[in-house]
């Protein structure tokens, strides 16, 4: 346990050195405007797949609810092991589903609390000019 929490330290370690040469992250301009870092750019290049994975892994879910519906209707009546099965596996795409739709909305929630609505920009403070 020992040696796994120190290698994972250094592993982190090593990551926000390597992230801290590469220069300053983001930057706010006197207009308004942001100076994207590299790393900025990953962080949005992540955001972007993930919110393309959760209504897909949903959409799985649902799927696969269906399928065991399916199963339990047409396979279920002759063998009562298939039957279980299938209802075992309705039981967790339920779950499934629950979990994730309820976490999305968690993290939404979250998000319009602290003012980051979904799909949007975290709010950066604005340097007004002086005239």
């Amino acid at each position: 346990m020992k040696k796994s929490l120190t290698f994972l330290s250094i592993v982190a370690s090593n990551i926000m050195l390597a992230a801290a040469q590469v220069g300053q992250v983001g930057q706010v301009s006197a207009t308004g405007n942001i100076n994207k870092g590299p790393l900025v750019n990953l962080l949005i290049t992540v955001n972007e797949l993930l919110a393309r994975l959760v209504p897909i892994a949903i959409g799985l879910a649902v799927l696969g609810f269906f399928w065991f519906l399916i199963s339990f209707i047409f396979q279920g009546k002759d063998d009562p092991t298939k039957q279980k099965a299938a209802m075992s596996g309705m039981g967790y795409s339920i779950l499934a589903i629950f979990l994730m739709v309820s976490i999305w909305g968690i993290i939404g929630l979250l998000g319009n609390m602290i003012g980051v609505g979904q799909g949007g920009e975290v709010p950066y403070p604005i340097i007004k000019q002086q005239q």
